[in-house]
């Protein structure tokens, strides 16, 4: 089994810290309440005595949007749990007007603010999992992972996350989350590809449900197993072992004009490369190759080895430092980049493909002569 990890560091903070403590206060049951939008599932996708309950709600527009998402607040409200709220910010507003004082007791969450990579959700929500099973108290959540404007690599990535989630949270503790699309916005084949990964389909009522994707619950186990899209020639490629960890990194300064780095967002290229480097090193049969390009607004390094992921939750599991299974190297590469895609099988090894956008703001600072990640 491959492990991940070059890196021997402790992580401070928390994904969700800015969220303050989980509430503790008990709800007043509103007996005989009208319950707004309330969402009777298609019973071809229920799953078999589930413990989490990952479901999918296909909304049109707005207000469609709210009047469903709050009928689900409501009713988790009402059983007085914990409700986390992570959906882009004029849906949040949308909400948190129908909720009204109730919006009080939920907490929300910019989901841009955890950054373009689908790869940083699944800890999150392990972060509220840990949080609400530590009082105890019974929890749920709404997620909109997709949104419009996400790119197509991006969607993609959207929908790998959506299988992993299950893959993640299956076998712990019992909670719901509520996963938004919106059928207006969205291309349509994204929205017919939420019943593959969702259990549970709410919404979306014009079309034959016979004709939705069928359920997948071996999809995770192929989370890496679809090919990567083909490039152009790169600007550079290394192969390098130990000995060869200097060079790759002179090479990628002396790239850095061309692939538009500069200041911290070099010094983060500069750390994601070494980090998968240094990752096949150890793990990938101690040596590997590194291609590099600038593809629009990123600039991309890849590195290839002939390793085999076996994990499909690899770097997106908080690594223990306190033990040496490993998991430091892809975490930290999806932290700091903007998109990291995974190919391995058995016949082809390993290709990890990690995109930093050179567009983010740069304060100024400039990367030490003798910088070393």
């Amino acid at each position: 089994m491959r492990r991940n990890s070059c890196l021997d560091f402790t992580f401070s903070g928390t994904i969700l810290g800015r969220l303050g403590p989980v509430r503790r206060g008990i709800r007043a049951r509103r007996a005989g309440c009208g319950r707004i939008g309330t969402m009777e599932p298609d019973t071809a996708f229920q799953p078999q005595s589930p413990r989490f309950r990952h479901e999918a709600l296909v909304y049109e527009g707005t207000e469609d949007f709210v009047a469903r998402a709050a009928g689900y607040v409501r009713e988790g409200l009402d059983a007085q749990e914990a409700v986390l709220v992570a959906v882009v910010t004029a849906n949040a507003q949308a909400l948190r007007g129908e909720l009204g004082q109730d919006a009080r007791e939920v907490e929300f969450l910019d989901i841009k603010s955890l950054g373009p990579n689908p790869a940083r959700l699944i800890p999150a929500w392990q972060e509220w999992v840990d949080r609400n099973t530590a009082w105890p108290r019974a929890f749920r959540g709404i997620g909109e992972q997709i949104w419009a404007g996400r790119s197509p690599i991006e969607i993609r990535e959207c929908q790998t996350h959506e299988h992993l989630l299950n893959a993640a949270f299956d076998a712990g503790p019992a909670w719901s989350l509520l996963c938004p699309y919106d059928a207006r916005r969205l291309p349509a084949e994204v929205v017919e590809h939420v019943s593959g990964s969702h259990p549970i389909v709410l919404g979306g009522s014009d079309g034959d449900p016979s004709q939705r994707l069928a359920y997948d619950a071996k999809a995770a186990e192929r989370a890496f197993t679809a090919p990567l899209s083909d490039l152009r020639a790169p600007l550079a490629q290394l192969p390098f072992a130990l000995a060869d960890l200097g060079r790759l990194r002179s090479l990628i300064r002396g790239l850095a004009p061309r692939l538009g780095l500069r200041g911290r967002r070099l010094a983060d290229f500069l750390l994601v490369a070494d980090e998968l480097a240094s990752n096949s090193i150890r793990h990938g049969g101690g040596k590997g190759r590194l291609l590099v390009w600038r593809d629009g607004a990123h600039a991309i390094c890849e590195v290839r080895d002939n390793g085999l992921i076996a994990d499909p939750l690899v770097g997106r599991r908080r690594p223990d430092v306190r033990t040496r299974d490993g998991g430091a190297g892809l975490w930290t590469a999806n932290q700091i980049s903007d998109l990291l895609l995974i190919h391995s099988t058995p016949s082809s090894g390993t290709t990890v493909r990690a995109y930093v956008d050179v567009g983010a703001a740069d304060d100024g600072w400039r990367v030490p002569d003798d910088f070393r990640p």
